[in-house]
């Protein structure tokens, strides 16, 4: 699994709810990185996206605990136990973090890259992430070339963890594809939404393909 942010000289994500900055070369970065991946995030991550929608392209799985959650285009997880579950039907690097706070420091235990955009100033963040020059069994493994964004210095880095805590993944790509491409018929997968008991029932099956459990069920 795989974590991806922006961060500024002291760690910091957001302020408000809001990106501290928006850099355009980031963004392209985060698209191309992520296209045809498994997005893992929070509630107020999700509301934050245009619309309060889905990232398009990509199979969002939204942390929430809350009972009856359900968000049209994405899989609701209620619990970090629920998700690794779920997580066994994919492969490790089909899986990307995204955010908020709270979801990149409970998971990022569990990844073994992290892509951090490095921007040189100070955001006035109210929203942070572990500083991982600091943290045990993280180091920087590569590092691009200094950029500029409007006075705003930059760079692509990135970390890996030598000991990221186990996490059961399929051992080869899923082709997840199906759980997002339009239908003939115009509609998108999961248009009613996927919530924490369906995704209870998708396990108590005992199924490992989430496309073909989909696609039996006539949602792809």
């Amino acid at each position: 699994m795989k974590l991806i942010v922006a961060v500024d000289e002291r760690w910091g994500i957001g302020k408000n709810g809001d990106l501290l900055l928006s850099i355009p070369d980031d963004m392209r970065f985060f698209r191309e990185m992520t296209r045809d991946a498994v997005l893992v995030m929070g509630y107020n991550t999700l509301i934050s996206f245009p619309g309060s929608k889905p990232l398009p392209g990509r199979l969002n799985i939204v942390l929430n605990d809350a009972e009856g959650c359900c968000v049209s285009g994405a899989v609701i997880c209620r619990s970090l136990d629920q998700l690794f579950r779920f997580l066994n039907s994919f492969g490790s690097n089909e899986v990307y973090v995204i955010g908020g706070g709270s979801i990149y420091r409970q998971l990022l235990p569990y990844c073994d890259t992290a892509y951090i955009t490095k921007m040189h100033l100070d955001g006035g963040a109210d929203t942070f992430i572990p500083d991982l020059d600091q943290a045990a069994n993280w180091t920087a493994a590569e590092e691009g070339e200094l950029r500029e964004y409007e006075g705003v210095a930059y760079s692509f880095v990135t970390y890996r963890n030598f000991s990221p805590e186990p996490i059961a993944f399929a051992g080869a790509p899923t082709g997840i594809a199906a759980c997002f491409k339009k239908r003939e018929d115009g509609t998108k997968p999961l248009q009613q939404g996927f919530t924490a008991e369906d995704v209870d029932a998708y396990l108590d099956g005992g199924d490992t393909d989430f496309a073909a459990y989909l696609g039996a069920r006539g949602m792809i």
